[in-house]
Formats: structure tokens, C-alpha cells, sequence
């Protein structure tokens, strides 16, 4: 028995390929370029240190404010800054250590969170959980992981809308520290 044909794929005989049409060259530097990426206004290329504190303007980060947060992390292990919410209510930040990092990645191996949205609220639980070291004046202990559980109730146990504005001030805390460590910070420092 003969197998049927699926599709007769074969084309015309003077079928040629297509040719790419050639790609347009932007000379324009993208705020985030990179080392070499694309040539500055008088045509040269951009260094590691020019790229680091064209970076650190376009956020609004002081360099003298850059050196302090790395020299921080550098002397004393960590880098906290204080969040004012209204009035004397203030939470205090501080980065992260990396077994608050091996934490979660545990937590999410073992949970498994089937949907995206679930896997981004247990990231931004467990990271301001062990990033808050101070809430409405108590100092909040990060010793063991007893202590870590305790804070983690407190994170549980906040009303929505506050959860939502610290996760908020949590990640621009985040995005400025991972500004201060990028490519060519070492450079700069």
C-alpha cells in the first residue's frame, strides 16, 4: 500500500531565494549602551566608566552616593537606607545576603508555583522579609531562621495596600543597589 503525500513542497524552477534586505545602522547611542555598543555624539566609543556614570545620572544617583552604598557593602557586609511612608511610620531596607537568595530558591523548587503571578508574590514575600530589618521603630532580628520566620508573619500580616507600597519601595531600593554593582563599578571605585 502507498503512502499518501502530505504536500508537494517543490518550487518553480527559476524560484530564487530572497535576499535580507540590508540592515539600517542607527548611530545614535540607547541610554543603556553598552561598552562599544554604538559611538557618542563625536563618534567614539564609550568606556566601561563612562557607560557605568552616564548610568548612574540617568537614575539619579549621586556618584558620592554610588561610592558610599559600595563601600558599605564592602566595610560592614550590607547597605540600609530608611523608607518614610507617612508621618513617623518608616521601614528600613537593607540588601540582601546570599542565603536569603539560596532561601528562596529552595522555597520555589519546593512550592513550585504553577503561575507566574504566584511565583512573582512569593519573590517579592521572601525578599522583603529579608530585606526588612526595621518596621514603625522595632529593629527586627535576621540571626536564625526562626527569626526569619517571625518577620516573614509580619510581612504576611500587613494590610495589602502597605505590602504593595513597600514591595514598590523595595524594588526601587533593589534596582538602585544593582545600579551601584554593575559593569564598571570596580572601575570607578
Amino acid at each position: 500500500m502507498a503512502r499518501p503525500t502530505i504536500g508537494d513542497f517543490r518550487g518553480t524552477a527559476d524560484n530564487k531565494p530572497r535576499q535580507a534586505p540590508a540592515p539600517e545602522v542607527d548611530t545614535k547611542a540607547p541610554a543603556d549602551a553598552k561598552v562599544g555598543a554604538a559611538p557618542t555624539t563625536t563618534g567614539d566609543f564609550l568606556t566601561v566608566v563612562e557607560v557605568y556614570r552616564e548610568n548612574l545620572k540617568r537614575l539619579k544617583i549621586d556618584l558620592k552616593d554610588a561610592e558610599s552604598i559600595y563601600d558599605g557593602v564592602l566595610t560592614k557586609g550590607y547597605y540600609e537606607e530608611y523608607v518614610r511612608l507617612r508621618g513617623n511610620t518608616r521601614a528600613v531596607f537593607r540588601t540582601r545576603m546570599y542565603e536569603d537568595h539560596l532561601r528562596l530558591q529552595t522555597v520555589i523548587e519546593m512550592q513550585k508555583p504553577q503561575l507566574a503571578l504566584s511565583q512573582d508574590e512569593l519573590i517579592t514575600r521572601y525578599n522583603l522579609a529579608a530585606s526588612l530589618y526595621e518596621w514603625n521603630g522595632k529593629e527586627l532580628k535576621h540571626g536564625t531562621d526562626e527569626d526569619f520566620d517571625e518577620v516573614m508573619k509580619i510581612v504576611t500580616r500587613l494590610p495589602g495596600p502597605i505590602f504593595t507600597v513597600l514591595s514598590r519601595e523595595l524594588s526601587k531600593f533593589d534596582s538602585k543597589v544593582m545600579a551601584v554593582f554593575d559593569e564598571g563599578a570596580d572601575e570607578n571605585f
